[in-house]
Formats: structure tokens, sequence, C-alpha cells
């Protein structure tokens, strides 16, 4: 019983630990993702949790699992909530329902801050790219001191970096799901025909 209490505390430790670094640790977990699905087929969530029988000695452990797909199918693996009576199975059975729904909204948050960081990493050289007499007339105000001539003239292009840095990631947000599931369609739709054939 002690392994699965230590087990889920350090679980949260974990999450409060992330939470507090926001994209410095969100950076890496969708390569991880990937890596992992790439690998067994599916992202893992795994939540253990043990009951007390009815004599108060012995314990039997049980495992609530989600299977997530690149194709975003969600398969859940549940035990029984019907296997004992009692009133303290079913407290028990409830709270590692919720801890497990915490954990799969956890995952859900994480790629979505990666997702988000990597938009932006994208979008990057494209921002500097537009931008990049902005950045030469503040970088010459950094090592000179002096303004230069045109930075007066360039009011609108720092409107349209800041727009570009804020609504570009936004943009990049919103239609990379849509074109990945347009994509995802795609392919089912093919092997679907191929497999008729």
């Amino acid at each position: 019983m002690w392994k699965i209490i230590l087990k889920n505390f350090w679980v949260k430790f974990k999450r409060w630990l992330d939470i507090r670094l926001g994209y410095i640790s969100a950076a890496p977990r969708l390569i991880l993702y990937l890596i992992e699905i790439i690998r067994y087929g599916a992202y893992t969530i795994d939540t253990e949790f043990e009951y007390v029988l009815e004599d108060g000695v012995s314990t039997e452990k049980f495992l609530l699992r989600t299977l997530i797909e690149l194709d975003g199918d969600v398969t859940n693996f549940v035990p029984d909530p019907t296997k004992y009576k009692e009133e303290s199975w079913f407290c028990c059975f409830e709270d590692a329902f919720k801890l497990h729904s915490e954990n799969i909204k956890f995952f859900f948050t994480k790629l979505e801050e990666s997702a988000t960081f990597w938009a932006f990493m994208t979008t990057l050289p494209f921002l500097i790219a537009v931008n990049y007499r902005l950045l030469e007339d503040i970088w010459l105000f950094i090592t000179t001191g002096n303004f230069s001539k045109e930075l007066q003239d360039q009011v609108l292009e720092i409107g349209l970096f800041v727009a570009s840095a804020i609504l570009l990631p936004q943009l990049i947000r919103l239609l990379i799901p849509r074109l990945l599931a347009l994509v995802l369609k795609r392919i089912e739709r093919y092997l679907t025909e191929e497999e008729k054939k």
C-alpha cells in the first residue's frame, strides 16, 4: 500500500513541478509522447489504487488505464465498479477515478502547451524574417545608444511585430489540429479503400 501512496505522491509532485515550469517542461513532451505512441502504438496513462477488503487486513490492487492513440482514439480499461457492494469500495473507486481523470486532463494540458510551444518555435524564423528591419534598428540602439533614422517610420512595423508575435501562434494553434485531423481522415479513407480492393 505504501508503494502506491508514494507513487501517487511522486506523480502529484511531478505535476506540481511541471505546472510551475510551464512551457519549459512542456517543450520536450510532444516528442516524448510521439516516441511512446510510435513505439507502443498508444500513450498509456495508468492510475493504480488499492482497496482494503472487509477483513481490514487484505488488500486488492486495481488499475485504471487509458490508451491514447495517434489518431485520437481513446480506450479506457476500468475495473468492474460493482465488484464489491460495500460503500467503502464505491468511495475508493470514485477517488481513484477522480485521480485518473486528473491524470488524463494533465496529459492533454501538457500536450496543448507543448504543441503551442513548438508552433511558436516554428513561426519564430518567420517572425524574424518579417520584422528583421525593426530588430536591426533595436540592435543598433542597444549597441550604439542612437535611434535609427528609420525607427520613427517603423511604428507600423512595431504594431505588425506585436500582432504577428501574438496572433500567428494562436492562428497556427487553431489550424494545426484541423489540418492534422484532415490528413488523418484522408489516410484512413485511403487505407479503407485499399482494404476493399
